[in-house]
Parts: C-alpha cells; structure tokens; sequence
C-alpha cells in the first residue's frame, strides 16, 4: 500500500550558467494547485527582468496526482518538459520548479537548451534536502464514556494522541494515523471494545 511519499524540506535555489546565460532555479513545497500558482507568480514577479520563467510542478500521488508544465516562451519542450522529467527521476511530488533564464547572447540548439533546463532542475533537486512525508488517514471514534480507558490505551500503543476530543453523551474523538496502520487500529479498537465503538473516516 501506497502510504508515504517524497518532497522536499523547503525552498532552495541554485544559480547555473551555460554559454553566458544564466539559469536560477528555484524549487518551492507546495501542496495545491493554487498554492503552486501563487508561487510561480512570485517568482515570476521577482525575476519580472528575465527572459523566461519556465515551470513544472507535481502534487499528490496515485490517483489524486496533478502536474503541470510551460515553456513560457521557449520553444515547445525545451524548457518545461525537462523540468518535470527531472521531479519525477527523483520521484519527488508536492513542489514547484521554476526555472529563470536570463538569455546571455548565445543561442542554444533545442538540444542544448533542452539539456541546459533539465541540468539546472536536476542541480537544485540534488541539493534541496529530501524527506519522506506519510500519508494519513484522518478518522472519528464515538463510543460510551465507561469504554474510554480501552480505547485510550490502544491509541497510546499506536502512539497516536487525540487531534480533538468532544465530551457530550458519547465521546468523540479525532485522530489520524499513517493509512497502512488503519486497518489495524480499527480492528484491535472493535475487538477490544467487544463492537462497542463507532469509527469512521473524516
């Protein structure tokens, strides 16, 4: 099962020349489309002077994967293409690349140039710090207030500590644990409470 996946620690950038242009790459975690959007206006919004800001961002995994990719510019699949075949060779997702040109003068074939953009978003991926992040399931358990006890010791062996806990006629109690673990903890949480807790996914 599916359940963790890699990105980066946070933002980093490297600076990169090839037949006097300069490359800055700049690598940003997001998690949104939206989020990867602001950011490429950012950047795009500092470098306003350069003469390309191509981009490639990935987010999500297995089904719920998005990505995208522009040349702004350059011509078709030279610059965009190679920035994202660079994140996925590092299998990395949940992060933008954008990549800044500042044209020096020299023309480059759509060889080179291809090469020059994947050269640069692989330099910064090699020196951004990577991390394994876990998928979570997020869930919900109700049960009477005599079973608290059995169904707190049980979230402790896990060692899962309530994101929210509402007292009323029952208790409810949200967690999240890492998805390949869900299925246990809801098996020993019904077992040992004999069937007398209600869980479901939120």
């Amino acid at each position: 099962m599916l359940d963790s996946y890699l990105t980066i620690a946070g933002r980093h950038q490297s600076d990169l020349k090839i037949e006097r242009s300069r490359f800055i790459a700049t690598v940003i975690p997001v998690q949104s489309r939206e989020k990867a959007d602001e950011e490429y206006r950012t950047v795009q919004a500092n470098y306003h002077d350069a003469t390309h800001n191509c981009f490639a961002y990935q987010i999500g995994v297995g089904t719920n994967l998005r990505f995208r990719y522009a040349d702004d510019g350059e011509p078709s699949g030279t610059a965009g293409k190679p920035i994202y075949d660079s994140i996925r060779s590092h299998n990395l997702t949940d992060l933008l690349l954008v990549v800044t040109r500042y044209f020096g003068g020299v023309k480059l074939g759509t060889g080179d140039l291809a090469r020059a953009y994947r050269d640069s978003a692989r330099q910064v991926l090699a020196q951004a710090e990577i991390v394994e992040r876990f998928i979570r399931q997020h869930f919900r358990i109700s049960f009477d207030h005599q079973e608290t006890a059995v169904v707190m010791k049980i979230l402790s062996e896990y060692g899962l500590k309530p994101l929210k806990t509402d007292y009323g006629d029952k208790v409810d109690i949200d967690c999240a644990i890492r998805l390949s673990r869900y299925e246990a903890i809801c098996r020993d949480l019904v077992e040992r409470s004999h069937g007398r807790v209600v869980i479901a996914k939120v």
